[in-house]
């Protein structure tokens, strides 16, 4: 892939976070992109349900489509969010150590069909309702490549996650028509990379890094590289 920059500028990038986040995990992100001059958008899900969730990125997503379709990147459970977008409104898929469900799949159906992760040791809560995690071992599950005063930060800015989200089907696959770069993280500890792995064969594009599950912190400049040049192809 080659960058070339439009006359009127990079595309804007819409940033949507994973479960138990919010999306206050993106702010380094953010903040490289918006350095380098790239309109960014970033959603705020924990609606109650996917379609709550696709409603509330594509509503963010039009802040910044003043230019046209943008290169949407969901982390986590964002992929499936993402997965949900209108295609007319996106130009790129970015799958950041994320879900990539097909039409009818659900994201806690395909973690199933995965070998185990260590996702399901560090949840408390019942499953088919709201669940935390435990936040002794928060940090190690999502940021195992971060210090422990990194880890902290970002452990404490975790949420309570609405858990119906995971068991409803994608009733779209975006990725089935827009290009996608799929990012798989060999080191992540909720994700399987054998699972990851299997969505690669969707993407169009795929990239691989020695990274967590939290690819957006411990590889914050790999990503804000990454998706400043997709804003500019």
């Amino acid at each position: 892939m080659s960058a070339n920059t439009s006359p009127a500028g990079p595309r804007g990038v819409l940033l949507v976070h994973g479960a138990w986040h919010s999306g206050r995990a993106w702010h380094g992100v953010a903040a490289g992109l918006r350095t380098q001059g790239v309109p960014v958008a970033v959603a705020e899900l924990h609606r109650g349900s996917l379609a709550g969730d696709v409603a509330a990125a594509e509503a963010a997503l039009d802040d910044i489509a003043e230019s046209g379709p943008v290169v949407a990147c969901g982390h986590s459970y964002g992929g499936a969010v993402i997965s949900g977008l209108p295609p007319r409104k996106v130009a790129h898929l970015v799958y950041l150590a994320a879900m990539m469900p097909d039409v009818g799949e659900t994201s806690f159906g395909l973690l199933a069909q995965a070998p185990p992760s260590d996702l399901g040791a560090c949840m408390i809560g019942d499953i088919a309702g709201t669940t935390t995690i435990d936040p002794t071992r928060a940090g190690e599950l999502f940021h195992g490549r971060l210090d422990t005063d990194r880890q902290l930060r970002h452990v404490t800015e975790l949420v309570p996650q609405v858990m119906a989200a995971g068991h409803q089907a994608a009733v779209t696959a975006a990725w089935r028509s827009r290009p996608s770069t799929y990012v798989r993280c060999t080191d992540d500890r909720v994700i399987h990379p054998e699972l990851q792995r299997r969505f690669t064969q969707r993407a169009t594009h795929t990239v691989t890094w020695h990274s967590d599950h939290g690819a957006f912190a411990s590889h914050e400049s790999d990503t804000v590289a990454l998706l400043s040049l997709l804003a500019r192809l």
